[in-house]
């Protein structure tokens, strides 16, 4: 797991540039410039693109995870897999367009009452929806082969860039938003080319026609996989966007727009999740691959472990601090609105990372199509919860929705795993750790708040709960790779500050 963790240190390094740019984007530009209206209008067009894309991929970006490994072999062109990727991907679209344009009364049925401002970029997200097809294919192809930097830092660094530039431009040069929202559809093309001249860079850009897949014994059992995670993918974008979808139905975008500002705080828990997985799905992969159940449980208790501690520490701090966080916004007590928003949909990621990396073994195991097949009655409970939560509670209905399916989901592979494997994630480490978790928070209520200076309040708060949080997992000793990567930063810091000394 040390290696897993250093492997996956520059991936989290670009992560968290791109959370800066994000905190800036999200937190700053976004209120200071745009309406919340246009901020939930900006959300719901990005929502609905990945929902479309997400169909019309037919479970190409997926592909990879299971299959790769019986193709490569860099020597046949990887026996044309990305041809295949791309042409499934071409399909899709082809078949998304055809029914996109004969069904728009049910796009502006849904949107017509209280969000009829999105009607108007009905035809920008056809390209929007095609671009997002090829960037989770030409992603998933590079991350496969242990190459996930570049997909990485155009994800979480370039969009969040490109989009800074979008927004100063447009406060800048007050152009009219319909070409800001060209801007951002074209930032996205921008990522793709990146990826496909990064693929062309690794001498693994094969795209002429190849049948090697379509010939391969494996054909069948991809086709019938695709039909699987095509089931499961819709049904898991609309578990992960239907909040906001149905924000601007029922409320609308000016509500959206606030949602949108209160998740984009809460998604700072779950961000090393993120990371830590896309460095591991070519180890579980494998590990699927040869039946080896004691590496798959390694890699699932380590993840857990390590995905708790960092998740624990970040709900704390955010938390803590989320009053504060609200005052450095630009019109923070408007969207002060979401604050149990963030509450509920931190206490979801945080369950998430517990229970570690149960989606990235389920999906790579033989029992895949039975996790697949549990996905529509995911996307209809949640669908559900929705419609009921919603209307009587709005934002923080909403925010208990997505809570209560994260829940279920999860529990449901938790056991799952534990019959068929015979493998769960917890060890004595996860009872320290929640210990901790506790205990840190019982001190916050106790530490007195510094009034009237709420920067210095955060700052101070930060560091001392900060400080008891490391020192009780280092007295603890909840995680060996924990503890060493600890020992390991205090001691680079230490021999920093003695050289500035010097």
């Amino acid at each position: 797991m040390g290696i897993v963790i250093r492997q996956s240190a520059k991936s989290v390094f670009l992560t968290y540039v791109g959370i800066g740019f994000g905190i800036l984007n999200t937190l700053w530009l976004f209120p200071r410039i745009l309406s919340e209206e246009q901020i939930g209008l900006v959300r719901t067009l990005i929502n609905v693109a990945v929902l479309f894309s997400t169909f019309a991929a037919l479970g190409a970006g997926n592909i990879p995870t299971k299959f790769f490994p019986y193709f490569k072999d860099i020597k046949k062109n990887h026996n044309g897999f990305l041809f295949f990727q791309l042409a499934v991907g071409a399909a899709g679209f082809l078949l998304f367009v055809i029914l996109y344009l004969n069904l728009d009364f049910l796009f502006a049925a849904m949107f017509r009452k209280n969000s009829p401002v999105l009607l108007k970029y009905f035809y920008q997200i056809i390209p929007f929806t095609l671009i997002l097809i090829f960037i989770a294919i030409f992603e998933s192809y590079n991350v496969i082969q242990q190459n996930s930097i570049i997909p990485t830092f155009t994800r979480e660094v370039l969009a969040r860039v490109l989009l800074s530039i979008g927004l100063i431009a447009l406060f800048f040069i007050r152009f009219d938003f319909d070409w800001f929202i060209t801007l951002l559809i074209g930032s996205y093309g921008l990522m793709l080319l990146v990826l496909i001249f990064y693929t062309h860079s690794q001498k693994y850009l094969f795209v002429k026609p190849n049948a090697g897949v379509v010939k391969s014994n494996l054909f069948k059992s991809i086709l019938i996989y695709e039909g699987l995670i095509l089931m499961g993918n819709a049904s898991g974008v609309i578990i992960n966007n239907v909040d906001s979808l149905m924000l601007s139905a029922y409320s609308g975008l000016k509500f959206t727009g606030i949602y949108t500002i209160a998740f984009f705080i809460a998604t700072f828990i779950d961000i090393p999740k993120k990371s830590l997985s896309q460095v591991l799905v070519p180890l579980v992969s494998e590990a699927s691959k040869e039946n080896n159940v004691n590496k798959l449980e390694e890699l699932y208790k380590k993840s857990s472990s390590t995905q708790l501690v960092i998740g624990g520490i970040l709900f704390l701090l955010i938390w803590f601090n989320i009053d504060n966080i609200f005052k450095l916004i630009p019109h923070g007590d408007i969207y002060a609105q979401g604050k149990w928003v963030v509450f509920f949909i931190g206490i979801g990621k945080m369950f998430d990372m517990t229970l570690g990396i149960n989606q990235e073994i389920v999906g790579t195991s033989k029992y895949y199509k039975i996790d697949l097949a549990l996905y529509p009655l995911y996307g209809i409970l949640a669908v559900g919860a929705n419609i009921i939560l919603i209307p009587k509670l709005g934002l923080v209905g909403a925010a208990l929705a997505t809570l209560l399916s994260v829940v279920i989901i999860n529990s449901v592979r938790f056991f799952f795993l534990l019959f068929t494997l015979k493998i769960q994630p917890f060890t004595a480490g996860t009872v320290k750790t929640l210990l901790i978790f506790c205990l840190v928070f019982v001190a916050n209520i106790l530490l007195p708040h510094i009034q009237n200076h709420f920067v210095m309040d955060v700052a101070v708060r930060s560091s001392i709960l900060t400080l008891v949080y490391v020192a009780l997992l280092l007295v603890l000793n909840v995680s060996e790779d924990i503890t060493m990567v600890i020992k390991k930063t205090v001691t680079k810091i230490t021999l920093i500050i003695n050289g500035k000394k010097n």
